[in-house]
């Protein structure tokens, strides 16, 4: 495997090397945004989304960032190229940092990480995946932190009733899934939560492909509308288009991944086939 390679504070160094210390906020608080993005045919995807958005979650914990996008840009294809990864993932981590009284902001700490793919098995597009829904709200859901408290515990939950993830809903709103977007069709009529979730990057392009072939809704999509779905999918970075056919004990439409949901894949593959 080649050295993978980082690059924090100013410099690139070997990722085995990166380090924060003890009273750093995102430590000992998880006081810290991150991103993730991905390559396709060598070149990162959509990075002008995934910065501003990484900005966005920036501002709103006051963690002051001033690389600007072209700094990022050359930093992150320098990274890609010493670590020689023909495909690769891109996190970007800006910590509270070092804090005396471990509530106070100094200096942040900004790490860039490149790291290999992890790619799902061809039987989740075609056979499609199983969801399971709790009632939980992320705290400012608009933005990306390390805060997964949530969702590690429920590992577990997840193992039992053997679900690919879980389907977040609160006040009887159906939400997200702890790392992707979730979407419903309906007819002729693509259906997404817009309130009170992280606004993903693979959401927005698969938004941007629908509108010529369905009509879309971004909306409060109620817990009772999941059971009266046709079909179902999640979105996210690195998995794209995973199409759900089962939600806690009941199925989707017929339980098989239906034709909007296939047409939406084959949209999303053109685009990238033309990136």
């Amino acid at each position: 495997m080649n050295q993978l390679y980082c690059f924090h504070n100013g410099k690139i160094i070997p990722s085995s090397e990166a380090k924060v210390h003890i009273s750093d906020l995102g430590l000992v608080r998880s006081y810290a945004v991150f991103d993730f993005f991905r390559t396709y045919g060598g070149k990162p995807f959509r990075m002008p989304d995934y910065l501003a958005r990484f900005r966005n979650s920036a501002a709103n914990l006051r963690l002051p960032f001033e690389y600007s996008d072209e700094e990022l840009s050359n930093i992150i294809n320098e990274l890609l190229v010493k670590s020689g990864l023909k495909e690769a993932g891109i996190k970007m981590i800006l910590t509270g940092g070092e804090s005396e009284d471990s509530m106070t902001i100094e200096k942040p700490n900004f790490f860039i990480q490149v790291m290999p793919l992890t790619e799902l098995s061809d039987d989740h597009y075609t056979d499609g995946v199983k969801l399971i829904t709790y009632a939980y709200q992320r705290e400012i859901p608009v933005v990306k932190s390390t805060h997964y408290l949530n969702a590690i515990k429920l590992q577990p939950l997840k193992e039992k009733n053997a679900a690919y993830d879980i389907l977040y809903y609160f006040d009887n709103k159906v939400l997200e899934v702890p790392r992707n977007n979730f979407f419903l069709i309906k007819g002729d009529t693509l259906v997404t939560p817009k309130d009170d979730v992280l606004l993903g990057i693979t959401r927005k392009v698969v938004l941007e492909l629908a509108c010529d072939h369905f009509k879309v809704e971004e909306r409060v999509v109620d817990l009772n509308e999941l059971q009266e779905a046709d079909e179902a999918f999640v979105t996210g970075t690195t998995r794209r288009i995973v199409p759900v056919v089962q939600i806690d004990d009941y199925l989707i439409g017929d339980g098989r991944v239906g034709e909007g949901t296939e047409k939406l894949i084959e949209l999303f593959q053109d685009y990238i086939n033309r990136f």
